[in-house]
């Protein structure tokens, strides 16, 4: 019988130093509009069209506690507000005309943000990266509890 070969180096060491050098790049390029890397992906989510609290959580594979700190900036400036919902324990989220205009604004600063990193690490990298990653994501899903 042939023993189980040695596990490889830590995967989730390794995702969690690229996501902050990741960030970092995108968070330097964002600055110029006032956001975090969060923040704009949050705005990018978000829609004229009211949308429950939970599903948005769901769509971002993010905890609704995490969530709601996300958005507290984010309501604050007027970029996003609260809708009634059918129940009055439904939260509703909004993007305002105020918000649309910065998520148009951070979206250019965002596309020029990609395309530094794309030619930072070389486009077809970026590109076989994603279609990796999107592949992880996939097959580990399955793997978690229900309530990931």
């Amino acid at each position: 019988m042939t023993s189980p070969l040695p596990p490889l180096p830590c995967t989730g060491a390794r995702l969690r130093r690229l996501t902050r050098r990741v960030t970092v790049f995108y968070e330097h390029h964002l600055r110029a509009v006032g956001l975090r890397l969060t923040q704009y992906s949050l705005l990018a989510h978000l829609d004229t069209e009211p949308q429950g609290l939970v599903a948005l959580a769901e769509r971002l594979e993010m905890d609704r506690t995490t969530l709601t700190r996300g958005l507290k900036p984010l309501l604050s400036a007027g970029w996003v507000a609260q809708a009634a919902g059918q129940d009055a324990r439904q939260r509703l989220l909004v993007l305002t005309p105020a918000g649309v205009a910065q998520r148009a604004r951070a979206h250019a600063v965002w596309a020029r943000a990609q395309r530094d990193l794309e030619a930072a690490i070389d486009r077809a990298f970026v590109a076989e990266l994603n279609q990796t990653l999107d592949e992880a994501l996939l097959r580990l899903k399955p793997a978690l509890p229900e309530d990931n």
